[in-house]
């Protein structure tokens, strides 16, 4: 008998991320509070994640061995490019007896930190196909935000209250953030490979153990055989590419999962404009 499939759609992405928050704190021995979803009631926008030393600034490219210095410095350290560009993508499945749910979401977006701060967020709840089913829009100027429905409705200014929440909160996603919340705490899982170019920028590739199974397992909903890499720059030390993923034996409980993010074009992103 065929398998029945569907897609799961709204929120879920979103609360997926803010259980990552807790379970890599909670492993680290830090209380930690639910990453907030965009527009909620939660005016922190982020976790009590602690903040690292940044290594910007010095001469020193990132020497192999493991990835706790390197991996603690880059959840600041695009905080010192002048404008980046980012993909984040999160992909489930899973099996229960006939039934299996598919979900994936993409949310890319630039953020300029100099000359004004900006930033821009497109989210897409996409199908098994990669169909769009829905899909949202936010842009951040300054003090300023608007949002959108859809790729071809009309941009909404938000009030300056509603803005002050809504620039916090989108900074919760940003992928220093989520690297900083499901890798940096177990860095020194992570094994030197050596230099590699990634996204067109210099790195080195650091390869993961099982640790981040323990982390990402129970949110997948599985345990498997799960692989994590990722690419720090050697020039700034900021993330270029971080991927885990896993993939459970076939069976009536069956699934896989895949977070994935990647920077690009580093201190040539944007600019962002006001919409009209």
């Amino acid at each position: 008998m065929p398998r029945t499939r569907k897609n799961t759609r709204g929120r879920q992405p979103l609360l997926i991320l803010g259980m990552i928050g807790v379970l890599v704190l909670a492993a680290c021995g830090g209380a930690a509070s639910q990453a907030p979803t965009p527009g909620s009631d939660d005016s922190t926008g982020q976790g009590d994640t602690p903040t690292p030393t940044p290594i910007i600034g010095t001469d020193e490219s990132i020497a192999p061995g493991d990835g706790d210095t390197a991996f603690a410095a880059a959840t600041t350290a695009l905080d010192a490019l002048d404008s980046y560009a980012f993909r984040v993508e999160i992909a489930s499945s899973s099996t229960e007896g006939e039934t299996t749910t598919f979900s994936r979401t993409v949310m890319s977006g630039v953020v300029v930190n100099r000359p004004e701060k900006a930033s821009s967020l497109e989210q897409a709840d996409l199908d098994e196909d990669g169909n769009v089913n829905s899909s949202s829009g936010t842009i951040v100027i300054g003090a300023e935000a608007w949002i959108r429905s859809g790729p071809d409705d009309p941009w909404t200014a938000i009030p300056a209250a509603q803005a002050d929440l809504m620039i916090q909160s989108m900074a919760a996603f940003r992928p220093e953030q989520m690297f900083g919340l499901y890798f940096a705490g177990i860095g020194g899982n992570f094994t030197s490979l050596g230099s590699e170019t990634k996204n067109g920028v210099k790195a080195t590739h650091y390869q993961g153990d099982e640790a981040v199974g323990t982390i990402l397992g129970a949110i997948a909903g599985f345990q498997g055989a799960w692989s994590s890499d990722a690419w720090i720059a050697d020039d700034g030390g900021f993330l270029v590419h971080s991927e885990a993923s896993a993939e459970a034996a076939a069976g009536s409980d069956a699934g896989s999962f895949l977070i994935m993010v990647d920077i690009t074009d580093p201190n040539s992103a944007g600019p962002i404009e006001r919409p009209r």
